[in-house]
């Protein structure tokens, strides 16, 4: 059997107990694409320098890029639309406008599935359809509403310091960044640069939040530390104005609080669509 289309989105440090290093990690993913059951049609992500050097080597497929626009068979982001590129010949899929995802990483998810569609014969029309169409799970910088101008985001799902890097990249409006839990041995640093950009306050949402106010002292100007979500949400709320989203991405596990991210998540929708009024 050879596979018709296989994608190779990025390439982190995982399973290094079972591989024995992370060189032989690579190595066991990239023969899948340069082996004997080598692909019909390779996608690989441009940003991953890892992946931009490996895609020389897959000779045996058809390569397709996402997030360049240059090379002649790839998807990018142009004139603020998604694009698609066949030997040099260009379409356009979707304004990003009309997405109803956020954040560059999402991006990158839809140029890799349009490069699919495409490869599989969809028509564009119907692939437009299906990205406007969906929605992304729940908890997972899940938009809950606008009001007074103030758009509130739910990111429970957000239970470590990379999932919050994410979420606090995607944010293009002030912030006010709803944070903490039970820490897991957390090192912010990754975060405090997005934090001085974007973060306008952050609200401290845990039974100990010693560690967050330690970490961003100095880095937000405006931190408050709440030991319940509706001493949070009112902080978060104070602190907030017509321009601003307010972003539940919480970079800790929820078990101080509550029973699990779910909880956490519905709870604060829940306040969100009860205690926020139109004004």
């Amino acid at each position: 059997f050879k596979p018709f289309i296989s994608c190779w989105t990025n390439f982190t440090p995982d399973h290094i107990d079972w591989h024995e290093g992370l060189e032989n990690y690579f190595n066991a993913k990239a023969k899948i694409f340069i082996g004997k059951q080598a692909p019909e049609y390779a996608i690989l992500n441009a940003k991953d320098e890892k992946l931009l050097e490996f895609a020389k080597k897959c000779k045996k497929s058809k390569v397709f890029l996402f997030d360049t626009e240059d090379y002649p068979n790839a998807s990018y982001i142009k004139e603020n639309a998604i694009w698609y590129k066949e030997d040099n010949i260009e379409e356009k899929i979707i304004d990003l406008k009309e997405s109803p995802l956020v954040g560059h990483h999402n991006y990158q998810n839809i140029m890799c599935g349009i490069i699919c569609a495409k490869l599989c014969g969809m028509e564009n029309e119907d692939i437009k359809s299906g990205i406007v169409s969906f929605r992304a799970p729940e908890h997972r910088l899940e938009k809950v509403r606008e009001m007074n101008g103030i758009t509130f985001y739910n990111d429970s799902k957000a239970t470590n310091v990379d999932s919050a890097w994410y979420a606090l990249d995607s944010m293009t409006t002030p912030v006010v960044w709803i944070a903490g839990g039970k820490d897991k041995g957390n090192d912010y640093t990754p975060l405090k640069e997005f934090a001085r950009k974007k973060v306008k306050a952050l609200i401290c949402m845990g039974a100990d939040n010693t560690k967050l106010l330690r970490e961003f002292d100095g880095v937000v100007p405006i931190i408050r530390s709440c030991s319940s979500l509706d001493e949070a949400m009112r902080a978060a709320e104070g602190c907030a104005a017509a321009g601003d989203t307010v972003l539940l991405s919480p970079a800790c596990a929820s078990f101080d609080l509550f029973r699990n991210y779910e909880e956490r998540g519905r709870m604060f929708k829940e306040w969100v669509k009860t205690n926020i009024l139109d004004k």
